[in-house]
């Protein structure tokens, strides 16, 4: 079965890396959880492959992880839906009042 990221659902964490969002960058870096701390609850958002969780066992703090890497509460994988968004065609001119 799979579960598309949806805000409060309940995730195991196996990520052996992280998204560290800046300012004006994007940092991957290798992480370790241990195992009593791996549970989270999503936030619903995601980004490019990664999906916020919030770890309140962890640090209580929201995490980015990839989420080829979470699993649902009873093992389900989690998979990111792609929605294809139509942008309305603009020849760039403004309309005068």
């Amino acid at each position: 079965m799979e579960l598309k990221p949806s805000k409060g659902l309940k995730v195991t964490v196996n990520a052996q890396r992280e998204a560290i969002f800046g300012d004006e960058s994007v940092n991957v870096q290798r992480v370790t959880i241990e195992r009593g701390a791996r549970t989270g609850i999503m936030t619903g958002r995601t980004l490019v492959g990664f999906c916020e969780v919030e770890m309140q066992k962890l640090d209580g703090r929201n995490h980015w992880y990839p989420i080829e890497d979470l699993v649902g509460g009873n093992g389900e994988k989690i998979v990111e839906e792609e929605i294809p968004i139509e942008l309305d065609e603009d020849d760039g001119s403004e309309e005068e009042s």
